[in-house]
This record gives structure tokens, sequence and C-alpha cells, in this order.
């Protein structure tokens, strides 16, 4: 069931208990979480949000400001602390999220994040993009090809081909590009989760093993035939390290100290 509000908020909610919130990556979608929140609502409260990022009336699309909105998500949903996490820039947000607003984040769940490094379509965007191209650039996200359908590709082609999408899809990612937030990292202690693709061609496995290296209380796991998207290209493998995680670190979620410091 999809929940909105007045002040222009849409997500997903389900379960009770802890709160979980998802963030999904520059052209995904709160939908893509569909199979994580099933699993989830068993045990918590998983909840995904729909990301402005093509929103005109939302002016400010930078790392920090998209972070500030989902702060503001969780204060519509009187949520005073939650785990959150995502999927590319929704994992960036996050990191965001716990850098700025300490006492809001318990723990974070990162996969295929940027913040430090990620291969984007920043360049070479051509003036009317062809299904053919959009095809090859969403071949570079997975690693099985199969999952890339006829429908997906020309949903994805009709929001780079207009012209006001296409802009604030190049800016938001280079301004996450521009964002590189790997000085602040290990001033983040709250228990972390990070699930990569072993084939993640965007933000490659090594990408990974530096978030691993400079997040203190990390736990690394890569899987293997996947891409950029573990929660659709592998969900059933995700989800339970997911669902696993969550239950083995919740004693250290509640007594962690959450963030040295902030970053302005």
């Amino acid at each position: 069931m999809i929940s909105s509000d007045s002040r222009g908020f849409v997500w997903r909610d389900r379960g009770v208990g802890e709160p979980v919130v998802l963030i999904h990556g520059l052209l995904g979608d709160m939908d893509h979480w569909g199979s994580t929140l099933e699993v989830l609502a068993r045990f918590c409260r998983p909840i995904s949000v729909a990301m402005p990022i093509l929103d005109p009336s939302f002016a400010e699309i930078a790392p920090p400001d998209l972070a500030d909105y989902v702060r503001r998500f969780l204060d519509v949903l009187d949520i005073s602390e939650a785990v959150v996490g995502g999927n590319s820039l929704g994992g960036h947000i996050a990191l965001e999220l716990a850098l700025a607003h300490p006492d809001r984040v318990s723990g974070l769940i990162l996969t295929g994040s940027s913040g430090l490094f990620e291969r984007g379509f920043t360049r070479g965007v051509p003036h009317r993009p062809s299904s053919s191209w959009v095809r090859e650039k969403m071949e570079e996200v997975f690693h099985d090809r199969a999952l890339i359908t006829g429908d997906w590709v020309e949903s994805v082609r009709r929001v780079v081909a207009t012209r006001d999408s296409a802009l604030r899809l190049l800016q938001t990612a280079r301004a996450a590009k521009r964002r590189n937030i790997e000085e602040w990292l290990t001033q983040i202690r709250v228990p972390s989760l990070l699930v990569w693709g072993a084939n993640d061609r965007i933000t490659p496995p090594d990408v990974a093993e530096r978030f691993h290296a400079l997040l203190p209380e990390s736990e690394l796991f890569l899987l293997p035939s996947c891409g950029h998207a573990p929660m659709l290209e592998r969900p059933e493998a995700f989800n339970a390290i997911l669902a696993s995680w969550l239950l083995r670190t919740r004693a250290r979620r509640e007594r962690s100290p959450l963030v040295a410091g902030r970053v302005a």
C-alpha cells in the first residue's frame, strides 16, 4: 500500500517495530525494495521512500539536501531514530544523514553506494537517447542482462528523453560525484552492513572494500553473479543477509554510540 501526505512525501510502510528506511538510487524507485519489505516486515518496520529527484518543486538535489529530505520524512512519520540504507545514490544519502544527524541513525545498510567513486552517465548523453543506448546503459548495472525487459527500457528512455528530467538527473549525478565523503567516514560508529555485487561495474568491489576499511563497525558481503543492484538481481540472498544482520546486531544498535562528530 502506498502512503502519502500533503507535503509531498510518498512511501511504502510495512510491519511494526524498529523502523528500517530504504532509499532508492538515481534512476531507482521505491518499489525496487518490494521483496525486501516483504521479508523484513516479519520482524520490524521496513519503509521505502520515494525521493524527489525528478520533482521540479524540489530545488536542491545534492546529497546533503536529499539527506535532509529524509530527515524531514522521519519527522513526518514521528520516527526519532532508524536504521537507514540505500542503493547507489541512496546509500550516499544514508551516509550523509548519519553524518549530519547522528542522533537519527542507529545503523546503516549500503549496497553499491556512491560517496567515494562511481561510474555514471554524466557525459555523452545523446540529445534524444535511443532505446538501444538506454539498454546499453542499463546493461552496465546488471550482471544478468535477461532482467532488463523492453518495457523497463522504454520507461527509463521516456525519463531520460525528457529534457527537464534528464537535466535534473545529470545535475544530481554530478553533485554526488563532487561530494566525496571519504575523509568523514571514520566518524560513523554505528553498525553498518555492506552488501555488494561482485560484478558491480558502477561502484566496483574495491569501492566496497574501501568503505569497509573506513567504516569502523562495518561488515562486508560480496554476492557472486551480481551487479550494482543486489536487491533486484539477487533478492533472496540480499534479503537473507540483511534480515540476519538486523537480528544479530539489534543489541549493538541499541547501545552503540552513533557518530563521533558532525559534518557541515
